[in-house]
């Protein structure tokens, strides 16, 4: 394997070519229960792992063939495929993850999955107990039942290529950022990642989150748009949000996007960019573009700065640079 810095490489577990430290990092870190290479002497593995309040992100790669069996576990796991093939064998059934084919083990499903050489994945683990409280917030109320998930059935487009595209990215932002992303967006991401989550893995609550939402009255969404308001420094959280306005997330939404035309996190966006946009223009010479942003939420400067000239037209050192001028 090329010595590259792996994605997560903050947060690292095991690098090695010992088949046998490799089996005990897989065993005490990820609760693995079988572990078998076919080549020990071309054996290379490296994996890393982070650890956040509802989710577990890792990666992982090996340069020969490896099988490596889990046990049932309480959270979901999706695999998103980097470079080569592997295969996630459920039962009788074997799912191919690749760089366009991820694959999903759902909670209380052991599973062995056979990697390739070459092989190299990101790791997406989420915890039951945060699937079902979406769930919840999504229908307005608790399932009546177990969420069971359909691993076989194919993951629906575009929700599948956004859930790895958001896994990419807040993999990246956790290598490049990891001392600086500000709380509220890693729940906020946390939260995109479980959402999509569900909208991409078909089971057996898919048909009714497909259904047609009761839209609330705009009133509903004007006492949204306060609550963010009010909260604009705190993370959007969607439990909140459904229970202040006494409504499911489903049916907030399709409102915003009927009296509105944005979204409610779309709204939290412009919240704070009007907000940055107060603190830039008040110039304090103790404080810089980059604070502001991060103060606002906003963990990628160059994303802050694209936002606020689609909403201003102009750059946010340019509003701090007049604002310094002023004083």
């Amino acid at each position: 394997m090329d010595e590259i810095d792996y994605p997560l490489s903050r947060s690292p577990v095991v690098r090695t070519r010992d088949p046998e430290e490799m089996r005990d990092a897989l065993r005490t870190v990820y609760g693995a229960t079988g572990f078998a290479v076919a080549d020990s002497i071309d054996f290379e593995g490296v994996a890393n792992y982070l650890v956040l309040p509802h989710i577990g992100l890792g990666f992982c790669g090996y340069a020969a063939e490896t099988v490596v069996e889990f046990p049932e576990g309480d959270f979901a796991r999706l695999q998103v495929g980097l470079k080569g093939k592997a295969g996630v064998v459920l039962g009788a059934t074997t799912l191919a993850v690749d760089e366009h084919h991820s694959g999903i083990t759902p909670p209380r499903q052991p599973a062995t999955i056979v990697f390739g050489a070459g092989f190299e994945q990101l790791v997406l683990r989420i915890k039951t107990s945060a699937l079902e409280k979406a769930l919840t917030a999504l229908l307005g109320v608790p399932p009546r039942g177990t969420l069971l998930f359909h691993p076989t059935a194919p993951l629906k487009q575009p929700a599948a290529h956004l859930l790895r595209q958001l896994t990419i990215f807040l993999a990246d932002q956790l290598n490049s950022t990891a001392a600086q992303l500000p709380t509220p967006t890693l729940i906020e991401l946390e939260q995109a990642l479980v959402m999509t989550f569900l909208s991409a893995q078909r089971h057996n609550y898919t048909e009714l989150l497909e259904s047609p939402a009761t839209e609330p009255a705009p009133l509903i969404v004007r006492s949204a748009e306060e609550y963010i308001e009010a909260n604009w420094a705190r993370a959007v959280v969607i439990e909140e949000l459904a229970s202040q306005t006494n409504t499911s997330i489903r049916s907030l939404y399709a409102a915003f996007k009927r009296y509105r035309g944005y979204s409610p996190m779309q709204f939290a966006k412009s919240i704070r960019l009007r907000r940055a946009r107060q603190m830039l223009l008040e110039g304090n010479p103790r404080t810089s573009v980059s604070q502001i942003a991060f103060k606002c939420g906003f963990a990628n400067l160059g994303h802050f700065a694209n936002d606020f000239r689609k909403m201003f037209g102009e750059l946010p050192s340019e509003v701090f640079a007049r604002g310094r001028r002023l004083k």
